[in-house]
């Protein structure tokens, strides 16, 4: 609500919906900045509140003191409303103080989620995908560490590496080969182009690969078995110099490097 608000009341009606059955609302703000006094769905046509959050502790029928904040039981849920803006939080060392224990008080006593964890990492896994980044602000230096097989999407190699160590200051972006789907079915894991006409038969595999001029292509490619031949031409039909081949018998994958091409790259790998 620093800034950036609330499009339409609708907003606040869903959110006191859900503090009602149970959520835990933290509310950080001071409702000061001059976006406030916009004309907008708050002191416009017939609404005269002078912040949103007016409207959204009406909604959810609590009284808050203007400059006072404090724990308000709404439903089976809670709402904390720290008036502080955010921004203060890390503008001096130990500014958070007052909202990390609202945090864990909310999180662990009224949400009931168990022990709040303060680490050093932030990790999000979307499909085969995992997000890593680690902080080096922490008191804990420790790598965060994944499992592989991995693809390491950083890397412009596009290597498989049996476990992959994060070190605080760094991020990673990996492909998990232990979740790619249908791990029998001939596949391009990643590559710097856009994938095209896939054929696949008993013993063959093809796909034309397109990507900007003057760029370098890798891809990793889920096969079968080794290849025994790899076959790389452009759109005229000719074999393309340069090219790069090497088969990772541990993932079942074959690297390939080649320049690119928009009028594509017809690749045919045959096992």
């Amino acid at each position: 609500y620093s800034n950036m608000k609330p499009d339409s009341p609708t907003v606040h009606r869903r959110l006191a919906e859900w503090v009602r059955k149970g959520g835990v609302l933290v509310y950080c703000g001071k409702d000061d900045d001059p976006y406030q006094s916009v004309m907008e769905w708050w002191d416009t046509k017939g609404n005269h509140f002078t912040a949103p959050s007016q409207h959204l502790f009406q909604t959810l029928g609590i009284n808050v003191d203007g400059g006072h904040g404090g724990r308000y039981k709404v439903g089976k849920g809670v709402v904390y409303v720290i008036r502080q803006d955010p921004k203060e939080f890390v503008l001096l060392t130990g500014g958070d103080s007052e909202y990390l224990r609202t945090i864990q008080q909310a999180y662990e006593q009224d949400g009931k989620a168990g022990s709040l964890v303060f680490k050093n990492n932030f990790y999000l896994e979307r499909g085969p995908y995992d997000i890593i980044a680690v902080l080096d602000e922490n008191p804990d230096s420790h790598p965060y560490v994944v499992d592989g097989p991995v693809i390491d999407l950083f890397d412009p190699q596009l290597p498989v590496l049996p476990k992959k160590e994060v070190a605080p200051g760094q991020q990673a972006l990996l492909y998990d080969l232990k979740r790619v789907d249908d791990k029998g079915r001939p596949q391009v894991l990643a590559s710097a182009s856009r994938v095209y006409s896939e054929e696949r038969s008993g013993n063959s595999y093809s796909f034309v690969a397109k990507s900007p001029v003057n760029t370098r292509n890798s891809a990793r490619v889920l096969l079968p078995s080794s290849p025994v031949t790899v076959t790389v031409t452009g759109a005229d039909g000719q074999p393309l110099s340069n090219v790069d081949a090497a088969w990772d018998a541990g993932s079942h994958t074959e690297y390939l490097g080649f320049d690119n091409s928009p009028d594509g790259v017809r690749v045919t790998l045959n096992w």
